[in-house]
């Protein structure tokens, strides 16, 4: 039977390797950020995120709540 999670525990390293299925930390970062899972690199080169992070990921967040994916302002031309 799987442990419950507090939603704003940090997902540990043993998880982080389970999960993505990598042991080097750079690999990690790239299976998380395929998944559209939001994480911070720390300063080891190592990935770092929260299990409600991990449950409910960025890339479904706009779907989850219907946001209009059309075309956004750039306000990079603002400058």
């Amino acid at each position: 039977m799987m442990k419950a999670h507090d939603e704003n525990e940090i997902i540990s390293e043993a998880d982080i390797e389970r999960i993505t299925g990598y042991k080097i930390a750079s690999k990690q970062c790239e299976a998380l950020k395929t998944s559209g899972i939001f994480f911070i690199t720390r300063k080891d080169g190592k990935p770092s995120t929260t299990w409600a992070h991990f449950n409910n990921p960025l890339s479904h967040r706009n779907v989850l709540n219907n946001v209009d994916s059309g075309p956004q302002p750039d306000f990079g031309a603002l400058d």
